[in-house]
């Protein structure tokens, strides 16, 4: 127990150090990392402005970490909810108890408004869509 305490205080230690990185950079400073798919094609995928999306949460700005990557900034809330009861399933069991409790359409429906959300902010009509900057 003690072992998957320490392994786990470990990987909250480097995930809040992460965070803290990414909320002490500037807008443009290297933290926002370059999405290889925009790169190699010139278009968005529906990754594109996460990471600046997550600054833009860590700073509080929700307006402007939609702007960056809605489909991210609303899965974020899940996201760290899933994380954390994995962490304390980990804990307490030493297992992940937490994945196979939850049903999967909901996963499959995330992932196909992903795609559609990444095809689709790539169409002039659905600009708004497309990060404010890149």
């Amino acid at each position: 127990m003690k072992k998957r305490i320490a392994i786990t205080a470990a990987a909250a230690f480097f995930a809040a150090a992460a965070l803290l990185y990414l909320y002490l950079t500037g807008e443009g400073e290297g933290a926002g990392i370059p999405c290889p798919v925009y790169q190699l094609t010139g278009l968005f995928c529906s990754g594109c402005g996460a990471s600046r999306a997550l600054r833009s949460v860590l700073h509080l700005d929700f307006y402007q970490a939609l702007r960056y990557n809605a489909v991210f900034t609303l899965a974020l809330p899940f996201m760290a909810a899933y994380f954390g009861a994995l962490a304390i399933s980990f804990v307490r069991f030493g297992k992940d108890e937490i994945s196979k409790k939850i049903p999967m359409w909901p996963i499959w429906l995330f992932i196909g408004a992903a795609i559609i959300y990444g095809v689709l902010r790539n169409f002039p009509l659905f600009a708004f869509l497309a990060p404010t900057t890149l």
